[in-house]
């Protein structure tokens, strides 16, 4: 049997002390007063006493005028804080420790030899926000809801079953290997079988009376402008949380750079222009941010169109990109250029492989240029080449109108395009068009981005599986990721080699592979790694995590890594 790594966290857990600094971020209504009150909801009257003892935590985690109370962690509207503090995970797996996921409701998580069970061990004496136990067959019911109702299982873990084996212990059982999935799996937050067994859509259960989860906090007030979450007295770990009230405001994108300014936030995440001016300079002892990579923004051809087909064409565009400007200029310096892997750093440093380990993505135009001449690129009287089938490389380059950083990024690179002889036409249209087109293969070239996932192997799927293939035969020629629809035998028998294995050593191999489909192949074309927005004000909490102790991604909307930054936040008295 193969068990999971488990991480330091493992043994500060049981003995009670976790030694990992934290981070927290939020806001209030700029006055400290809580404009949620009036709500008819209130399950939080002995945290409340409690939260007089230290001030709340204020937390701006998305933009909105309004909210509308939804607490279902399977709903994409469930408000912040649901998932992760109301509803824990069984383990918590992120990026920012690939390979160790750390202990939670489980105490260990054990594979059998070819990847289809997994045995579930839970903590002892943990207990549901209402006072019943919690016990593997809450575990097994919440495995089994996802094996029964697609819907829910957005992680496409596709459990065939699962079984309580006694009260701590359960048993889930899939019809493939889900050794690549044992990240997802564990993070996979659980449900009350007392509740949710009596719900007949439980996709539509807005749960906004009394949530019930095993999470470090219960819902205490909620507004229209406001909504708090309160300390759970009985939690299994409470000893360990020092944060007795969280409050979320409504913000709109002005009134969040309003109040960061006037340091009513401690914790937020979302695009500041010149940050430092707005928001550092006004405390720089005590305000700080923190963009780690939080995926990738590649430039994707359609590998479907056979103007793609010549390497010599796909280096020749990489080689004219100069990403330094891009992240300058486009993106004011808050991201780095992509590596050539488009591997996100410093989440997945450890998985370089050598060769690659130390590589830049190179901007050289006149190489770039010496390329297509040898390659029988002509160049016309109007600056434009032409490919040796005859095709202008001339290519409409969509992007949504309505993300300035992507506009930006479109005007910065058209020149340097230009200087290659490709004429490239940024045009913005609309969210809705933009997705169109990209999923349905409706492009040359464009703009997209892939999220980091838990491990390199989320990542490189999203980029190079053919299981997103449509059917040839079939109308439908859309896809939901592998948007350059880079087809190969050759990586997805990589793909298959990491799903199948447990072994470190044999899956390191398999991601080194995958690496070179980016670097030797350009399947796609890496530009800048995305950024996890993360902004903190430490004069009234601190322990937030940051380069030098990146132990969690701290955008507050980031699951389930808030868990942990709560969990170590400490009042700055």
């Amino acid at each position: 049997m193969r068990k999971m790594r488990m991480t330091r966290y493992a043994a500060g857990l049981a003995a009670g002390a976790l030694v990992l600094a934290a981070c927290g971020n939020g806001t209030d209504d700029g006055a400290g007063n809580d404009t949620g009150t009036g709500s008819d909801t209130d399950n939080g009257s002995e945290g409340d006493d409690a939260a007089a003892e230290v001030e709340p935590l204020t937390v701006h985690a998305n933009d909105g005028t309004s909210y509308q109370a939804n607490y279902n962690p399977y709903s994409t509207s469930a408000l912040r804080g649901t998932t992760g503090l109301i509803y824990e995970p069984l383990v918590i797996s992120t990026p920012m420790q690939p390979g160790q996921p750390i202990p939670w409701l489980a105490e260990s998580l054990d594979f059998n030899d070819d990847g289809t069970v997994l045995t579930v061990n839970l903590r002892e004496g943990v207990q549901w926000s209402d006072g019943e136990a919690f016990t593997a067959d809450d575990v097994a019911f919440t495995f089994n809801q996802l094996s029964e109702n697609s819907a829910l299982d957005t992680a496409a873990l596709r459990p065939a079953s699962a079984t309580a084996v006694d009260e701590t212990t359960a048993e889930i059982e899939f019809e493939e290997p889900r050794f690549a999935r044992e990240g997802a799996i564990g993070n996979t937050v659980i449900v009350p079988e007392h509740i949710w067994s009596e719900l007949d859509e439980p996709l539509e259960f807005v749960n906004d009376e009394d949530p019930v989860g095993t999470g470090p906090f219960v819902l205490g007030q909620f507004g229209e402008q406001m909504y708090t979450l309160v300390k759970n007295e009985e939690y299994w770990a409470a000893d360990e949380i020092e944060v007795e009230e969280i409050r979320y405001p409504a913000n709109t994108t002005e009134t969040l750079t309003t109040r960061l300014q006037q340091g009513d936030l401690d914790w937020s995440g979302g695009f500041i222009a010149n940050i430092e001016q707005v928001f550092v300079s006004h405390d720089p002892d005590n305000r700080g941010y923190w963009y780690p990579g939080g995926g990738a923004v590649n430039i994707t051809i359609n590998n479907e169109r056979e103007i793609w087909d010549d390497q010599d064409l796909r280096e020749a565009v990489s080689l004219a990109i100069d990403r330094v400007e891009v992240s300058e200029v486009a993106m004011q310096g808050y991201v780095p250029p992509a590596h050539p892997t488009g591997l996100p750093m410093p989440a997945y440093e450890e998985v370089l492989a050598d060769e690659y380990r130390d590589m830049e993505l190179d901007f050289d135009p006149a190489r770039a240029n010496e390329i297509l001449d040898e390659a029988g690129y002509e160049t016309g009287e109007d600056g434009v080449r032409t490919a040796p089938n005859g095709d202008r490389l001339t290519f409409d380059f969509e992007v949504p109108s309505g993300w300035p950083d992507w506009v930006d990024i479109s005007n910065v690179i058209e020149p340097m395009f230009s200087e290659i002889g490709i004429e490239l036409s940024p045009q913005g249209v609309s969210l809705e068009q933009y997705v169109e087109n990209r999923n349905n293969g409706n492009f040359d070239i464009t703009l997209a981005s892939v999220g980091m996932g838990l491990t390199p192997y989320d990542m490189y799927r999203n980029m190079l599986s053919s299981e997103y293939r449509p059917d040839e035969d079939s109308e439908d020629q859309s896809v939901s990721a592998n948007f350059g629809r880079f087809w190969s035998d050759e990586a997805d028998e990589q793909l298959q080699r990491f799903e199948n294995t447990g072994d470190d050593d044999e899956r390191q191999e398999a991601i080194e592979e995958m690496q070179r489909f980016v670097v030797e192949e350009r399947a796609v074309i890496p530009l800048i790694p995305t950024a996890n927005w993360f902004q903190y004000n430490t004069v009234r909490w601190t322990g937030f995590p940051n380069e030098d102790n990146p132990y969690a991604l701290g955008a507050p909307f980031q699951v389930p890594d808030n868990a942990l930054i709560i969990r170590e936040l400490t009042p700055n008295n």
